[in-house]
């Protein structure tokens, strides 16, 4: 008899401490209206909620992901695709002349564990800023970055598509000083003006994320697509 009333009373204090402490809702906002939820996850959340690997951060009432080193607005996150939107902190005011905050090939995000591949290769681009010690360079002279160019030092932004400038397609006075990729669902000119760029800057571009990806190149083994018409799930594969 004593028995079960020490359960009874172990039970209902058990209910009313669980009352008092309900789970976490594993879901937060940094301001931007973005909703933040599983795989993401803000530093203050509790422990329970999101994966570690997919951290962002919350500045200034902005939503902001460290990628490779480099800060990037989080504009938007598709949890039925499974789709990432970033802008790079230094191209997000209208009309900003600069540099991105940190160069970014198209490689580098497709060798990324966490996020795959991008979302559609048809729409994106890399912009290419080169420096050049002589102002006629012929076919990187495309679009002149403004607030870069000096007398002796003209930066120009080359547009290409999703793949990178090789060696051959640079003059010799010139260098490729940094790279940031673009989505953009327009029609873009072969020799773009620098107004396009800007607008191609400010429109970021979209990467695919994957917890089951991560997890399976953790193991050593390949990721990859289950068929050709579904981008956005993958497989794991037995062997590498």
């Amino acid at each position: 008899m004593s028995a079960l009333v020490f359960l009874l009373l172990f039970s209902f204090i058990n209910g009313t401490e669980s009352r008092k402490d309900p789970p976490p809702i594993c879901s937060s906002s940094c301001g931007d209206s973005l909703e933040i939820r599983y795989p993401f996850r803000l530093p203050n959340d509790p422990f329970t909620c999101g994966d570690p690997g997919f951290e962002l951060r919350c500045e200034n009432n902005k939503t902001i992901m460290n990628f490779h080193g480099g800060l990037y607005y989080v504009k938007g996150i598709s949890y039925d695709d499974h789709t990432i939107q970033l802008v790079d902190v230094n191209f997000s005011d209208d009309g900003k002349c600069s540099l991105p905050n940190r160069s970014l090939s198209t490689d580098e995000i497709l060798m990324e564990d966490r996020y795959p591949g991008l979302v559609n290769f048809t729409y994106s681009y890399t912009l290419n800023y080169v420096r050049c010690s002589d102002s006629l360079v012929g076919s990187v002279n495309n679009s002149m970055v403004p607030c870069l160019t000096r007398n002796s030092s003209h930066v120009y932004v080359n547009v290409t598509n999703w793949s990178s400038l090789t060696s051959y397609d640079v003059p010799k006075t010139c260098k490729v000083i940094a790279m940031a990729p673009a989505f953009y669902e327009e029609s873009v000119p072969v020799n773009p003006s620098y107004e396009t760029v800007l607008k191609m800057q400010q429109s970021g571009f979209q990467m695919v994320w994957s917890v089951e990806c991560r997890d399976c190149r953790a193991k050593g083994r390949g990721c990859v697509y289950k068929s050709a018409d579904t981008t956005f799930l993958f497989k794991c594969e037995k062997e590498y």
